[in-house]
């Protein structure tokens, strides 16, 4: 299936306020975001709750030198990206349509609006459909697997603001259905042809300050969300997973350059299976410094877990960037941290995936990393970085190929990981604009099992960029290339080898035409989640904003 067409976030979005416009002093190029909120960001919990210092900025340049390791996944998060052919608007539209088609019945349709009713009151609003129906290569005896998945999204977000305060609240729901690929014999305890729904829910309520005014900025919100799978998976069985999520911080200003902040996030999970219910708890102290050449932040993560693991976690959170010659920053940073496996975040590796048994939380006690980022001359910039991570607990998938499963059984060991890369790109106003990046991976488990990293990367390129033919018309052009890791005893898995292009072309002032060649190559390889993409598919639709 085309990584677009699996939706892996399963907290769904908030309508959380964005800049209709942003300006990349580094590139000296605009960035036009389709709608003031941006309506691909599935997660209703990220609405006012990281202070505006949370990432150190370089002052000169305003470079972005975070370079943590990609997150484990296969799919990703955004159905289909956005499609806004003039660089160069100064106001961004309050709504958005987009409707696409193409073979295998890939479907993308999205609405969304942002409505300011009073200068106090603003309401977002989002629907979605999004999925696909139709053979793609199988991995078990069958030639051919007719795969079906489409999810649906639905949101409502509601925010008021008082003189000093704002008040938010609001709900999601999503629906997903699709069908396993066909076992490889029938002594597997799930029927070859097996289906799955899962819906999730969410509704949530959050205060957070505005503006200077307060002697402190603080941000608070809470709400409920739930996870229900409606079929039984091979070993966990069937049942909802019910979390009471409250996340927020506290920061107050020391002077105009320092910062004293405390940020906070809670879980407490219920389920209605047999798996055990248990808290984390997670609290982050920092202290940030910024002036014309440095920014610092000096913190440590502290989390508390109840159960499944339970017990006192710490890791450090230190970042340091400085600024030189106006236009080049090195830095320093070294982070950490526990990460929630839930079904949310399982259901954002693989809708498809498996357990023997309950995971346990990943700990990452370090993940530090070093590098140089600048930009020499307008419109081009270049990245060197290095870096380290050790996970305690980290996710690995294994395909149905290895007959341990018709799913995507996700198995769990300590990994150690080096990275090192390289990126450059190049803007010039409207008429170019590209990236490209490679990173060579190093994978280490605590067992030694190499199975595990079967479909980790060990090296990748991945080359973006975006040309204007005429006024009217931009075509796009997206490769990756990635070489997956040795695993001793079985032949190595096939690279990912992917090309993408496509073509925009503004109709009207605010409709605009696509079209999308995906895996031009016709290339087959299995994905990190464990499945088969599809091979060459087009998509093309019309978008509008109003």
């Amino acid at each position: 299936m085309t990584k677009r067409m699996i939706i892996l976030y399963a907290g769904i979005l908030s309508a959380s306020v964005l800049t209709a416009q942003e300006q990349d002093s580094t590139l000296n190029r605009t960035i036009v975001v389709e709608n003031q909120y941006n309506p691909e960001v599935m997660d209703a919990f990220k609405v006012n709750i990281l202070p505006e210092i949370e990432e150190p900025a370089v002052a000169k340049k305003e470079i972005d030198y975070a370079t943590g390791i990609r997150p484990f996944d296969g799919w990703t998060a955004v159905p289909m990206a956005s499609f806004v052919p003039d660089a160069g608007q100064k106001n961004a539209r309050r709504g958005y349509l987009r409707a696409a088609y193409g073979n295998r019945n890939n479907t993308d349709i999205k609405g969304s609006y942002l409505w300011n009713i009073t200068s106090q009151d603003q309401l977002g609003v989002m629907a979605s459909l999004y999925g696909m129906y139709g053979n793609i290569p199988s991995l078990g005896d069958e030639e051919k697997w007719k795969s079906r998945f489409y999810r649906t999204d639905i949101l409502l977000d509601y925010k008021h603001d008082f003189r000093k305060v704002s008040l938010n609240v609001g709900g999601a729901f999503a629906s997903q259905v699709f069908n396993y690929m066909p076992a490889y014999d029938l002594t597997h305890s799930q029927p070859a042809t097996a289906s799955q729904h899962y819906t999730l829910g969410e509704g949530y309520a959050g205060i957070a300050s505005r503006g200077k005014e307060m002697p402190v900025n603080f941000s608070l919100q809470t709400g409920f969300r739930t996870f229900n799978r409606k079929y039984p998976n091979t070993r966990i069985g069937e049942g909802a997973e019910n979390i009471i999520h409250t996340e927020g911080f506290i920061t107050g200003e020391i002077s105009e350059e320092q910062c004293i902040s405390i940020g906070m996030t809670m879980d407490n999970l219920i389920y209605e299976t047999e798996m055990k219910d248990y808290t984390l708890l997670q609290i982050n102290p920092y202290y940030t410094l910024r002036n014309d050449d440095i920014s610092l932040r000096v913190g440590a993560h502290a989390d508390l877990q109840t159960a499944n693991g339970s017990g006192m976690k710490f890791a450090p959170d230190v970042k340091l960037a400085y600024t030189f010659a106006e236009s080049y920053v090195v830095y320093l940073q070294t982070e950490g941290g526990t990460r929630l496996n839930d079904f949310r975040q399982l259901n954002e590796i693989s809708p498809y995936w498996d357990q023997r048994r309950q995971l346990r939380t990943s700990y990452t006690p370090i993940d530090a990393s070093i590098g140089l980022k600048a930009s020499p001359a307008d419109g081009f910039g270049f990245r060197l970085y290095g870096g380290y991570r050790i996970t305690k607990n980290e996710l690995f998938s294994l395909p149905a190929s290895f007959g341990s499963s018709t799913n995507c059984l996700l198995l769990q060991d300590k990994a150690k990981v080096a990275y090192a890369g390289a990126s450059v790109s190049y803007a010039y106003r409207d008429w170019i604009d590209f990236t490209l990046k490679g990173t060579y991976y190093d994978w280490k488990t605590e067992s030694k099992d190499d199975r595990l990293l079967w479909l980790k990367p060990q090296f990748g390129i991945d080359f973006s960029a975006r040309g204007k033919v005429t006024d009217n018309l931009h075509i796009t052009l997206n490769y990756l290339y990635e070489e997956r890791s040795e695993s001793a005893g079985r032949k190595k898995a096939d690279a990912a080898n992917s090309l993408n292009i496509g073509a925009e072309y503004l109709l009207f002032d605010r409709l605009t035409a696509f079209v999308r060649l995906n895996n031009l190559l016709d290339k087959y390889y299995i994905t990190e989640a464990g499945y088969p993409i599809q091979g060459f598919n087009v998509m093309g639709g019309l978008s509008f904003r109003f």
